[in-house]
């Protein structure tokens, strides 16, 4: 068997694998792999036929491995989840039957809640759910239903919370299939935040649960008290202008990110990640809609002609945007060739969080003064590209501060995650990774959907816009669509542009074929 670096492989029933810090077996052992463990293959070349794999980062003998089964889809066919969908099916992880809907949960009652929490552990067998006051659901637009949930309580235990935060797919059957698979990482995530292993903060857990066969999901943690202090009030996607030191924000989620990709690594997470989050199943990808090119042309439109006075001066030049409708259809085209490079490095891969946004977080201060944060949302988690993770956290900063701010998140995760106990990474690299991101994680969505939403105001509207801060760009969320524009035109006015990235990716991979 030929092992190669970025694919899968499994230990030997029978055998054991010991990981060592040196290629050629000697220094102090990382771990020790029992048969079945599935590891991936970072780095051939060792001495006698020796590998280096991703996590528990080290060396193993290549000879105790095989190849590994295909990583299981999270995801059925349409048609099959036409018929299941609505189907009340157990859970993977608990084997319990559980609500999929803010309706079916008063159905299901305090009975089920009893049961969840004493499959979890977080309730003692003695105390039970009595009630569910009430159902409050949050009027925020977004890939599920929310909702704020009260309950009581057989006997008093200050260890356990009444105000509940619960979450469930969205409604709509269209967007609940185009999200089946994504609640999966989120599931898996808070399962495991129990166990202590997840390296950075998340709600306190009460159950999780995902089925495979329809999925269905759902998610109950405690509620984290925006606004009360020391936390602070909720922020908004799009709006850091409202944020005070909205830098500061950045920094930390940038090193909670680096310290989960680092806890993954290093094996502190343990050598289960693999199974749970098998490597790059959550890459970000998409399939463009048939017209993309009309859409791409009506952007440039309206960049250039109709309201050239909401983004940088520049990047409304005729010239300018002839060349960036041409790097856009281009990376669109190759999109699959530019995903598959962005997961051949597993060095620059790890389990991440993929919509890191300043939204998906909460924040106080510590007695020091220093900012923390807790991380939220954590739909889509798993092995990614670390450069689409950290292009999809800066999605959607103030545009004059964006370019220096990738500059300084790039040079903030590479020092932290090496201070965590991962390895040292090439900035230019990681750099150029972000810049081929951005057609998988901001481009595409912008074409296919932002460009639509614009259209909502008339030319002579626009016309007399002075700028984005016009009260009818904030007030309707439209504020954060032009300068999620506005940061992608500001890429390309950045050396290397993802444009000249994405030629020169697909230019070498046709090289190599």
């Amino acid at each position: 068997m030929t092992l190669l670096s970025g694919q899968r492989y499994r230990v030997k029933d029978g055998s054991t694998a010991s990981v060592s810090q040196r290629s050629d077996g000697s220094g102090s052992r990382v771990a020790e792999l029992p048969g079945g463990a599935v590891v991936v293959c970072a780095q051939i070349g060792g001495k006698d036929g020796r590998i280096r794999i991703s996590a528990p980062a080290g060396w193993v003998e290549g000879a105790v491995l095989e190849n590994a089964p295909r990583a299981p889809s999270l995801k059925p066919d349409f048609a099959t989840f036409q018929q299941r969908h609505r189907e009340v099916r157990p859970g993977d992880a608990y084997g319990l039957e559980f609500p999929f809907s803010l309706a079916m949960l008063e159905e299901f009652g305090p009975d089920f809640l009893t049961k969840a929490f004493h499959a979890s552990g977080v309730l003692a067998a003695d105390n039970r759910v009595t009630a569910i006051l009430s159902t409050k659901p949050i009027e925020v637009k977004g890939a599920s239903e929310n909702a704020l949930v009260t309950i009581t309580y057989a006997k008093d235990d200050p260890t356990i919370e009444t105000e509940l935060f619960i979450k469930m797919p969205p409604a709509d059957v269209e967007r609940k299939f185009g999200l089946a698979g994504m609640s999966h990482g989120e599931v898996e995530i808070a399962r495991l935040s129990q166990t202590g292993k997840v390296p950075v903060d998340t709600a306190p857990y009460y159950f999780a649960d995902y089925c495979t066969d329809t999925a269905n999901y759902i998610l109950i943690t405690g509620k984290i008290a925006f606004g009360v202090a020391p936390i602070e009030p909720a922020h908004h996607k799009g709006y850091d202008f409202l944020v005070p030191e909205a830098g500061d924000h950045y920094r930390v989620l940038t090193q909670a990110l680096a310290k989960l990709v680092a806890a993954h690594k290093t094996g502190a997470m343990g050598h289960e990640v693999e199974e749970i989050f098998p490597y790059a199943r959550a890459a970000r990808d998409f399939w463009p809609s048939p017209d993309s090119a009309a859409k791409i042309d009506r952007l440039v439109d309206f960049i250039g002609r109709i309201a050239p006075q909401l983004f940088v001066a520049e990047g409304t030049d005729a010239d300018f945007l002839n060349r960036w409708r041409d790097d856009l259809q281009f990376g669109l085209a190759h999109k699959d060739a530019l995903n598959a490079y962005l997961h051949a490095d597993p060095d620059y891969t790890g389990l991440c969080h993929s919509n890191l946004n300043i939204d998906n977080a909460w924040y106080w201060r510590d007695g020091d003064g220093q900012l923390q944060v807790g991380l939220l949302d954590w739909g889509g988690a798993g092995q990614m590209s670390i450069g689409q993770a950290l292009s999809s956290m800066l999605m959607m900063p103030e545009p004059e501060a964006y370019i220096q701010l990738v500059h300084d998140t790039i040079a903030t995760f590479i020092a932290e995650y090496h201070a965590a106990g991962g390895i040292a990474l090439d900035p230019d690299t990681l750099r150029f990774h972000y810049k081929a991101s951005v057609f998988s994680t901001a481009i595409w969505i912008i074409v296919d959907y932002v460009t639509d939403m614009l259209f909502q105001f008339s030319e002579d509207d626009y016309a007399s816009m002075k700028d984005r801060f016009d009260e009818r760009l904030t007030s309707t969320g439209l504020y954060s669509a032009v300068i999620w524009i506005d940061n992608m035109l500001r890429d390309w006015l950045d050396d290397p542009t993802p444009g000249a990235v994405s030629r020169r990716i697909v230019g070498q991979l046709q090289i190599a074929a």
